[in-house]
């Protein structure tokens, strides 16, 4: 009978039954590749994913043959990738999935995100926010009563207690045209950019603006957040978890990319108070 659970579970669940065939314990199979005991724990319960080599390792030890590779393999390439839509949690889950997103953040000594386009959730107005829930494109089933909005507005600005604390560091990068995209009043993305200012300002924050006249780095395709062992990237639909180490790798390096062609501190201020100049510019007289 195959195991239930998520890809990183079934995993864990069939190494587990693998190793219980040929070991008698974890520890025996640890002393047998030379590994930690806590590893072959981590791989079994499904808190660590194994490398290809950790498979192929395990997959000797208990003299299983290529299918069971192929099989784990698979395994492992769904457990790297997750994700989950909006449209298979209620309302009431997406707002605790906001709060647990800030636990983990204020679990963070560094924090890294990119938007090309908006303005990140954990730098914004409680108004932008709102208005940013509220536009027709909203997917089915994410929140839609006022008081699940406010609700998911206050979880957001919760996360943005991290901003001011010491021992900190929070690096984003937005591109320029995340300054002037905007969901419902100009008044609103105006405050945003106010607010954008006052943040260049903390100790604790590294907030970077890619200029227009800048030649991207990487290929504009979404937003993401990084830390160590997980990227997160929302979409219109859902959230994707990649815990790939080869594929976290890759996404540090856009990172990197992203923040050596953008602006910050002075330079970042200037670019922000020019497009806040040129929405009042714009705006229809009185």
């Amino acid at each position: 009978m195959s195991p239930s659970g998520s890809p990183r579970e079934r995993l864990g669940a069939r190494l587990r039954e693998l190793r219980a065939s040929a070991f008698r314990s974890g520890s025996a199979l640890a002393r047998h590749l030379g590994w930690q005991q806590t590893k072959v724990s981590k791989l079994e319960t499904g808190k660590q994913l194994p490398s290809a080599a950790d498979l192929d390792a395990w997959v000797e030890a208990v003299k299983a043959d290529e299918g069971v590779r192929a099989e784990l393999s698979g395994l492992l390439t769904q457990a790297r990738i997750q994700y989950s839509t909006w449209t298979d949690m209620d309302p009431v889950d997406i707002v605790a999935t906001q709060a647990k997103i800030g636990a983990t953040e204020a679990s963070e000594v560094i924090l890294r995100g990119y938007q090309p386009a908006m303005i990140p959730g954990i730098l914004q107005t409680a108004a932008y926010a709102r208005e940013l829930l509220t536009i027709p494109g909203v997917p089915p089933n994410f929140v839609s009563a006022p008081e699940q909005i406010e609700a998911l507005i206050a979880q957001r600005i919760k996360r943005q207690e991290l901003l001011y604390q010491p021992n900190r560091e929070v690096q984003i990068v937005i591109g320029e045209a995340a300054l002037t995209v905007h969901f419902g009043t100009i008044g609103t993305l105006l405050g945003q950019l106010d607010r954008l200012v006052a943040i260049t300002g903390l100790p604790s924050v590294d907030l970077r603006v890619l200029p227009r006249a800048v030649a991207y780095p990487i290929m504009p395709l979404t937003g993401f957040w990084l830390r160590d062992d997980v990227v997160r990237v929302e979409t219109i639909t859902g959230e994707q978890l990649i815990t790939g180490p080869d594929d976290i790798a890759v996404y540090r390096r856009a990172f990197d990319l992203l923040r050596e062609a953008s602006v910050a501190e002075a330079d970042a201020v200037a670019l922000i108070q020019r497009a806040a100049a040129e929405l009042r510019t714009d705006q229809p007289a009185p």
